[in-house]
C-alpha cells in the first residue's frame, strides 16, 4: 500500500488523511488527473465519500460517491472521471508510472518493461461506457472519452 501523502494534501477535501490507497506509487499522476476532476465536478460545499482506491483485473478502481444530493451531471461527470482513471491505469506502470502495458502472469497487472517480470503485453482492451445513454470510449490521444458512432448495418446479402 502507498501513502500518496501528495495528493491528500493537494485535495484535502477530497482524500481522508488516514486513507490507503491498495495501489502503486506508479498511478499518482492518474489519481491526481481523477482528483482534479472530481474537485472541479462537485458543487462548492459537496463532500466525496471516498471509501476505497485500489488495483483490480491490473486498472485502478475508486469508489466513491458524493454526499448528499447532487444533480445528475454531477454523477455524470464523477463516472467519466471514473472511467478515465481505470482507462489511463492501463497506459502507466503500476510501480514507476513509466508508459505499460496490461501484463498477464498468473494475475493481471500493468507494467513496463523494466516491472514486466518477463509478461508479454496483451493487446489493449478498448472498452467504452454508456453514460446518460451514449456510449463512449477513451481516446489515448486526445487522453479524454470520445462519442462512439454507430456503424451503419449492411443490407442482409451485401458483398463486403
Amino acid at each position: 500500500m502507498t501513502d500518496f501523502s501528495n495528493l491528500k494534501t493537494k485535495y484535502p477535501d477530497l482524500i481522508p488523511i488516514r486513507m490507503d490507497f491498495e495501489c502503486g506509487p506508479g498511478w499518482e499522476k492518474v489519481l491526481d488527473k481523477y482528483f482534479g476532476e472530481v474537485a472541479v465536478a462537485l458543487p462548492s460545499g459537496t463532500r466525496l465519500r471516498l471509501e476505497r482506491v485500489y488495483e483490480k483485473y491490473g486498472s485502478l478502481r475508486v469508489d466513491a460517491m458524493p454526499e448528499g444530493p447532487v444533480a445528475n451531471l454531477v454523477h455524470l461527470a464523477l463516472d467519466k472521471a471514473e472511467f478515465l482513471a481505470d482507462s489511463r491505469s492501463y497506459r502507466y506502470c503500476e510501480t514507476c508510472g513509466e508508459p505499460a502495458s496490461l501484463r498477464d502472469k498468473h494475475w493481471l497487472y500493468v507494467a513496463c518493461e523494466a516491472h514486466a517480470n518477463g509478461a508479454p503485453p496483451l493487446p489493449p482492451d478498448e472498452g467504452g461506457i454508456k453514460l446518460d445513454g451514449v456510449a463512449y470510449e477513451y481516446d489515448e490521444g486526445l487522453d479524454d472519452l470520445v462519442v462512439v458512432t454507430p456503424r451503419a448495418k449492411r443490407p442482409t446479402g451485401a458483398k463486403r
